[in-house]
């Protein structure tokens, strides 16, 4: 009788811990989900930032894509000021030149004028 009640203990303990162990495997499924269920709901904010993102990034390429073309354009009209500029220096310098020259004559003739009369 004492090994019928052994062999009892020992079969309630089996289905103990087979019980035992169906319902670790079943809490671990559950917590498995749990974090899969976490990492899902990060993926999906990581997404929306990605997203966020790329639009600010697409914004602002287009924006500095205007701003060097602004800067283009000003530099055109910078060296079209820069050769103006030039042309106008080399007038004056030809202007002041003409008129050194004509003044050179003038004394000239003055001094010669003098010396005749």
């Amino acid at each position: 009788m004492a090994s019928n009640k052994s062999e009892e203990v020992i079969g309630k303990l089996d289905k103990v811990a087979d019980n035992l162990e169906t319902a670790t495997s079943q809490l671990s499924a559950v917590v498995t989900q749990q974090q899969l269920d976490v990492v899902r709901e990060r993926i999906s904010a990581l997404e929306g930032d990605i997203k966020t993102v790329k639009g600010a990034t697409e914004v602002s390429s287009e924006k500095l894509d205007e701003q060097f073309d602004q800067i283009e354009s000003d530099l055109k009209a910078v060296k079209e000021l820069a050769e103006d500029f030039e042309k106008d220096l080399s007038g004056l310098r030809a202007l002041a030149l003409t008129g050194f020259a004509l003044s050179t004559i003038t004394m000239i003739s003055l001094i010669m004028c003098a010396a005749y009369l």
